[in-house]
Formats: C-alpha cells, structure tokens, sequence
C-alpha cells in the first residue's frame, strides 16, 4: 500500500556499520547474530491498512468504513473521524481535513492495544490515527508507536535518531524538542530505513502523541453488546461498568440490595427494583428502576447523564458512548 522504502543493508561487522551513511544516526548498536534467538516484544498500537468503502456523516458524526483483504486481524470496522484524533496524509506529513477522505481511498488506522470498540458488525470504534495514502509516489512511511528514553520503539522494531532536518511536533502542532519525545507515543514520517536489528531511520517529521490517559478520555466508553433492550425500546447500561469508567467507587449491599457510588465529594446510592435514585440530596425519578441480568445491575441511559453528570451519545446500529 506504501510506496517501497528506500534501505541501506548493514552488514554484521562493526566495519560495515561504521562506513554506512546512516551511522550519522548516533551511537552503535550491539550487533545481533542471526542464529539468536529473537524473544518476542510487545506492542502498544494495531494497525489495519484498508480501503474506504462507505462514509457515513451527519451533524452529529463523521465515521468511515474501513475494509481490509488482511487475513490477519479484523477484516472491516467503522472508524469515527473527530476533532481529538489525527488525521494524516502519508504526502505532506500534516492534517487533512476529514473531507479529503472518498469512497475508495486507502488509509491506515491506527488504534492502542487497549481501545474500547463496540462488539456489533462492523465493531465502532475512535481511532488514535488515520493515515490517507494520497501521496502516490511522494507517500512518506508511517510508524505509530510508542518509543522509551533510547528512543526504541517498545516493539523493539524501531530506533529513532532525529536529526537536524527533523520537524517535532506536538499534537497541536506546536514547535517540540528532542527531550519531549522521549518515552512517549509518536507518529514518525521517513523513507530511509537502515536494515539492521533493530532498524534505525532519521525521520522526516515526528508528532507527539497526548498522553494515554487523554486520549481515553477523549475517547469515551463504547456500549453495545453489554447493553440491555427491554421490549418497549427502553435501553439499560450496565451501571458498574459505566461508574467505575467514570472514576466512581463501586459498593454492592447484598443485604438490602443496593449499589453505593462515591467519587469524591459526588455519592449516589440505587435500590434493585426501586425507581429513585439520590442526586445531591435529591430523588430522581427515571424511566426505569435498576434491574439485574446475569449477576449485573441495569440503569437506564439517562442515569448516566441525570445522576452520574456524564454525556450519552446514541450511535449509529443502537450502540452507546458514555463520555465524562
């Protein structure tokens, strides 16, 4: 789907490693010999390369149909295209308004290990990244990962040396520093690879990703499978789930049969079967009292938005997304 990477094969001899141009990158690595055992690294970012069969857009979102023929991973999602994401072109290496996106285009997204998805078909999901492809034979590669203080990427696939032409960006797009992209998650841009273990290239452009706890925030819990439909339409969400996503504490009283939440300041406490439910000493009234299915205890949608001061977005195909 890239372009092909322009690379510079490196020998195993500490000669050949000298002589290469891309030994301007910094210090040497340790050479690896090839009947090593290679231990298995981790990651911290999927990505799906596809093409872009459907768009889907209203007022209110903005989501794309992404298919991939990968036999590896899945194979179709719907991805949401917002304000707190990133979207790239593999040519000019900055934003792309969301417009840019067509039916047929192909683009890449890139989502944490740890990213909450609607479990329906096509699974909904927030990317963290989409790359368009729009670049041709001017297209630049694309790396998402995380990288630690050597600047290594946790995959152990990737060691970055930045240098003197290299753009550091942040999110916004503000002017960064070598020092801030140290143990962080970054999308880097390049088209020279040094073929050793483990490659070493000098990007063209390197964007600093928010820090993980942001970008879950913005991110939001997704609600689908876990939802509860009772036979009037009325949807129900699963109430610890949903507290403890939102920072509260969590107590069950077997005795009396009731769920305490407390953050903070910030109590509420509900009865199974009883529709009354505490704000700020107050009792609410809602569509519906707090039921248990399978061993869970139900609310309804609005509890999330009346009691616990959240926001409750009904997406596309009846899935939910609670954000605080």
């Amino acid at each position: 789907m890239n372009k092909m990477i322009r690379t510079i094969a490196l020998g195993l001899s500490a000669l050949m490693l000298t002589l290469s141009p891309m030994a301007a990158f910094g210090k040497e690595l340790e050479a690896v010999p090839i009947s090593a055992p290679i231990e298995e690294q981790p990651f911290e970012y999927i990505k799906m390369e596809g093409v872009v069969e459907e768009i889907d857009k209203t007022e209110d979102y903005f989501r794309i149909l992404v298919r991939s023929d990968s036999e590896e991973g899945l194979d179709v999602l719907w991805a949401y295209i917002s304000e707190d994401m990133l979207l790239l072109s593999d040519k000019t290496m900055g934003p792309v308004d969301k417009e840019a996106i067509k039916v047929g285009m192909e683009v890449t997204v890139y989502y944490h290990k740890t990213t909450i998805m609607a479990l329906s078909y096509p699974p909904l999901m927030r990317p963290d990244v989409v790359v368009l492809h729009d670049g041709g034979e001017e297209a630049n590669s694309v790396m998402v990962e995380r990288f630690d203080k050597e600047l290594l990427s946790v995959d152990g696939s990737m060691i970055i040396r930045p240098g003197e032409e290299t753009v550091i960006v942040d999110f916004e797009g503000k002017e960064a520093t070598v020092e801030m992209i140290k143990e962080r998650e970054l999308v880097i841009f390049y088209n020279i690879v040094l073929e050793s273990y483990p490659m070493q290239t000098s990007p063209l452009k390197i964007i600093i990703l928010p820090e993980r706890e942001k970008l879950e925030e913005a991110a939001g819990l997704f609600l689908d499978e876990e939802l509860q439909r009772l036979e009037n339409g009325l949807v129900l969400i699963p109430l610890r789930q949903v507290a403890e996503y939102l920072g509260y504490e969590v107590k069950w009283d077997g005795a009396e049969r009731s769920v305490e939440l407390t953050k903070g300041p910030h109590w509420t406490k509900v009865y199974i079967d009883r529709n009354t439910y505490s704000f700020a000493k107050m009792l609410v009234r809602l569509e519906a009292a707090p039921v248990i299915y399978s061993d869970r205890t139900y609310v309804p949608v609005s509890f999330a938005e009346q009691v616990l001061k959240a926001k409750a977005e009904v997406l596309p195909e009846g899935a939910i997304r609670i954000l605080e």
